[in-house]
């Protein structure tokens, strides 16, 4: 290198140390600004914090590590509190300065460093001193200048570079000479140190190009230049043979991805290298896609409301998405890593423990599990996991934790849960209700009908023997009154088994003509005594015999025949039947119509709610206790029916019940003709001049005396006992035709003493039982004769019943008429 190219680098020097003197100084004063920008952001930071959370902690080692010094103080009246710091070095007088509500800055030596101090005011009491050491100008210039001198010399040594490759060039030896050159499968070129290319072969131009002394710089991208300069660069400093990816532009500037396969040519003086590659555009692009679809899943991820956490098999979070974070009220630095536990409270980790052993040490893939999630605030949320354990493309167990925050929905099934049981304890409560209310009416029928027994008991007897016209009239009218008694006992009976749902319905063949003539006879005396007219239609054109409750009919149609007796002060009174065809068969009207008082309008219904009446004055005048079409209605309801009315006030009133009845199987004229060819059955037993030993067991002795005077009436010897132990110990002892069994009794009751005699040996197990009850409930009268009585007669005792029922019993076990 001659002179004067010693004096210009000499030149080109002193003007570079020039220059980088100059930038050097510009450097130092950019970095102190930028040290003072960010310390004030800091404590922009720090001060937002303090006034925003009660509970804000200064990090000592981020301090440390950025080099602040720290003061936070409060006014309280005893001067100046030191709140916190890191060092005590800074004056206070800032910290009172800040405290009147004024920003401050300066240059001030801490120790035997300048530092740059900024006071700031955090409330009306509180005060924050922040400081930072000042860059040294020294140091600052030393560092610019060796950057700059490196890159001057960087720039002479591409000089010197470029230069000693023309004559290096001519000395490598020819890859086509010593490689199959046109048959190799992919591109192949030899490239120097300063990156130019120098042999390349067929496919390489067929891809790129055949322009001669271009550089490999001009076929990679700008982001991808830096990393293959580096691949390069390690080749040939190594030398050894290197593998890479990277980009290249062809010949129309479509970049391709390229596999390439760097190795050292032509030995180490030489800095040369073959560079062989394929084609891996198509593996690339797809790789691409299948990341660009990770990220879309990625995005899913965070965006579902769903709750997601993904574990590894020992229960530590490796992913979790933001609805879970915001939940949790963490961020996903503070989560990652740490165990899935830390989310639940600690009385769930045994069953999440449990629940995850069982998922990971078997063959079960999924299971479900209900449990709080407690935030970092302490706040609670139930949710629902759903946990699946799966397997990752590298064969790695994990576990992914899918969530449904239900608190929501637990809250209103609990409170549903709880309106449940208050309406179970309701229910229980009015079912309570209603059996003590059903065991008082039972009592209470027990209890009334029992005297009532007497007294109609001691009236029929009184009414078949001598006596004047006035004890007569007077007795009669005990009687008949006994009766309304009895009546309304019976009503209030049938409305408790309604309401208690135990009304019972049969279905039975019967003759409904006939059931109304009855009733139409019955009425007529009445109706002619008061002066009124009583009418029976049926019509010709339906059946007479028909499938259904004969006995409830009957009720119905009484209590609609007495209310219109009673309501009625002249005119007439119509009973009239028909029916219609309708989609499921024959409607029955039954029609009872009068020309009495009459209902209004707005009082119709009323007449069908209990205990009531149309109007006050009606109970007082006519009477009634207002049960008797309320107990119809429901007795209509119960046979798939109902009761309708019309009425106008002064003109009369027309109630007819409608039901859905089917037709007998055998109608009148078919009754007939069968009864011609088959046997008749026996007669009805006459109720007078019977014979046979009665054995009475009854506690009451009214009921005593007035049950052994109608069994001598019938012509029955009597022998009385007061309790069941005495009834089974005299059946042991004598035979009897028959038992008259009151049911409650002291000592042994009538049920307990029946189930004895009947454990009896034969034939003392075999004599009739008749049972005297006043329960007038169905389910009473169910269990005497589950218990083996074989019928049963209701108190008060009607002398003819009483007849009637025991010439049936008698008839039935001697196959012969029992009267004489």
């Amino acid at each position: 290198m001659g002179r004067k190219a010693v004096s210009l680098w000499l030149l080109i020097f002193v003007v570079m140390t020039l220059l980088v003197l100059i930038s050097g100084a510009l450097g130092y004063q950019r970095l102190k600004d930028q040290q003072h920008d960010h310390l004030h952001r800091w404590g922009d930071y720090y001060v937002s914090q303090l006034r925003s959370a009660d509970n804000f902690r200064f990090d000592p080692e981020q301090l440390a590590l950025q080099g602040y010094l720290l003061r936070y103080a409060r006014q309280g009246p005893d001067g100046l509190e030191i709140i916190w710091e890191n060092d005590s070095r800074l004056p206070v007088s800032l910290l009172d300065h800040a405290l009147r509500g004024q920003r401050h800055h300066t240059d001030l030596p801490v120790g035997e460093q300048q530092y740059y101090v900024l006071a700031l005011p955090v409330g009306s009491s509180t005060s924050l001193v922040l400081a930072v050491p000042e860059p040294e100008a020294l140091t600052v210039i030393i560092e610019q200048t060796l950057w700059e001198l490196a890159a001057v010399l960087g720039l002479l040594f591409v000089v010197l570079a470029f230069s000693q490759h023309r004559a290096r060039m001519a000395e490598l030896p020819s890859v086509q000479e010593s490689l199959s050159w046109e048959h190799m499968p992919g591109i192949a070129f030899l490239v120097s140190q300063s990156r130019f290319l120098s042999e390349v072969n067929p496919q390489f131009q067929a891809v790129f190009g055949e322009e001669d002394c271009r550089k490999l710089d001009d076929l990679l991208p700008d982001d991808e230049l830096a990393r293959v300069v580096g691949f390069i660069d390690q080749a040939l400093d190594s030398n050894v043979m290197i593998d890479f990816e990277c980009s290249l532009r062809d010949q129309y500037g479509e970049a391709g991805r390229w596999a390439l396969h760097a190795k050292p040519w032509g030995g180490p003086e030489q800095r040369t290298l073959l560079l062989t590659g394929e084609d891996i555009s198509k593996r690339h692009y797809m790789e691409q896609e299948l990341r660009s679809e990770q990220q879309r899943v990625a995005a899913y991820f965070d965006a579902m409301q769903t709750l997601l956490v993904i574990c590894d098999q020992y229960g530590n979070i490796e992913r979790i998405n933001h609805r879970t974070q915001m939940m949790l009220d963490m961020t996903e630095e503070q989560l990652i890593g740490s165990p899935v536990r830390n989310m639940l409270p600690k009385s769930q980790l045994e069953r999440l423990l449990g629940s995850w052993q069982q998922l990971i040490g078997t063959d079960q893939e999924t299971l479900s599990l209900e449990c709080p999630m407690v935030s970092a605030s302490g706040k609670e949320a139930i949710v629902s996991w759903r946990i699946t354990k799966v397997e990752d493309d590298r064969g790695r167990l994990e576990v992914v934790l899918a969530g449904l925050d239900i608190t929501e929905s637990v809250a209103n099934r609990e409170a549903l849960e709880k309106a449940n049981d208050q309406i179970r304890e309701a229910l229980n409560q009015a079912k309570n209700a209603n059996r003590s209310k059903s065991v008082f009416l039972a009592n209470m029928s027990h209890e009334i009908r029992t005297p009532m027994n007497g007294i109609l008991g001691a009236a029929e007897l009184l009414l078949d023997s001598h006596m004047t016209d006035d004890q007569r009239n007077y007795l009669e009218i005990i009687h008949s009154s006994s009766h309304v008694l009895l009546d309304i006992i019976n009503d209030i009976l049938d409305l408790s088994k309604i309401e208690s749902g135990k009304l019972e319905i049969e279905t039975i063949d019967f003759d409904l003509n006939k059931l109304l003539a009855e009733l139409h006879q019955l009425f007529r005396e009445p109706a002619r005594r008061k002066g009124l007219g009583l009418v029976y239609f049926y019509s010709s054109d339906i059946p007479t015999r028909w499938r259904g409750d004969p006995k409830r009919i009957r009720q119905i149609i009484t209590n609609l025949l007495s209310n219109a007796l009673k309501f009625t002060e002249n005119g007439r009174i119509e009973l009239r039947v028909d029916a219609r065809e309708c989609d499921r068969g024959l409607q029955l009207a039954i029609q009872v119509k009068d020309s009495g008082i009459g209902i209004s309008a707005e009082k119709i219904q009323r007449v069908f709610t209990a205990f009531r009446q149309a109007d006050s004055s009606t109970s007082r005048k006519y009477g009634g206790t207002g049960l008797g079409l309320t107990i119809s209605r429901h007795l209509a309801q119960a046979m798939s029916g109902d009761i309708l009315v019309e009425s106008e006030l002064g003109r009369g009133s027309c109630f007819t019940l409608q039901m859905l009845l089917q037709p007998a199987r055998i109608q009148a004229a078919e009754k007939d003709k069968a009864a011609v060819t088959t046997p008749q059955p026996a007669s009805k037993p006459e109720t007078k001049a019977l014979h046979g030993n009665v054995l009475l067991a009854e506690d009451n002795q009214v009921n005593q005396r007035i049950a052994e005077k109608m069994l001598q009436r019938l012509g029955l010897r009597c022998h009385i006992v007061e309790n069941g132990e005495q009834a089974v110990s005299e059946v042991l002892q004598k035979d009897y035709d028959l038992i008259l069994m009151d049911v409650n009794m002291p000592v042994l009751d009538g049920i307990s003493a029946t189930e004895r005699i009947r454990d009896l040996s034969y034939p003392k197990n075999q004599v009739p039982i008749l049972a005297l009850t006043a329960n007038a409930m169905m389910e009473d009268k169910d269990r005497c004769l589950s218990a083996g009585m074989n019928g049963f007669v209701s108190k008060p005792i009607r002398l003819d019943a009483l007849g009637e029922a025991i010439a049936a019993i008698l008839q039935r076990r001697d196959g012969s008429p029992a009267s004489e």
